[in-house]
């Protein structure tokens, strides 16, 4: 009896040791969105880049109610990556290794100021001095995607 059990015991092991699992390609970096919410998306295929603005609650009140005047309490982050294929879906692209992460904070607005921005580049993007008013202004006139468990 002890023969059974050891063969089939051999027989399991075998078969579970020739059972090779794929794992997913972890990328180098990927932007923690410390608790901001998606507002959009924006897909740039000559570029190759897909890229997602991200804001904080202030933000997206600011897009829900559509409001005419910001709130100097609006962040918003607008996050670019490379687009990579996605190797579960024939055809489609996930978001590849991260390229920028820029950001507005509307607080200085509080002060008549304008809004701050600043750009952070990283895995080798190519170094790029945009206009701050006018990064501001295109990221504020992006309009907001609802999906489909937005409370909004």
């Amino acid at each position: 009896m002890r023969i059974i059990y050891l063969a089939l015991a051999t027989v399991v092991f075998m078969s579970c040791a020739q059972t090779k699992r794929e794992l997913p390609a972890i990328r180098p970096y990927v932007f923690n969105d410390s608790g901001l919410r998606v507002i959009t998306t924006v897909i740039n295929e000559k570029a190759g880049t897909v890229s997602m603005l991200y804001g904080n609650n202030a933000a997206m009140n600011f897009h829900a109610q559509h409001a005419t005047v910001n709130s100097p309490k609006e962040l918003y982050k607008f996050v670019t990556y490379r687009e990579q294929d996605n190797q579960y879906w024939y055809g489609s692209y996930i978001n590849g290794e991260l390229l920028s992460v820029e950001t507005v904070d509307m607080a200085p607005l509080s002060q008549g100021e304008p809004p701050h921005y600043s750009i952070q580049q990283y895995n080798g993007s190519p170094a790029t001095d945009y206009n701050a008013a006018t990064r501001t202004a295109f990221i504020q006139t992006l309009q907001p995607a609802w999906y489909p468990c937005d409370p909004y």
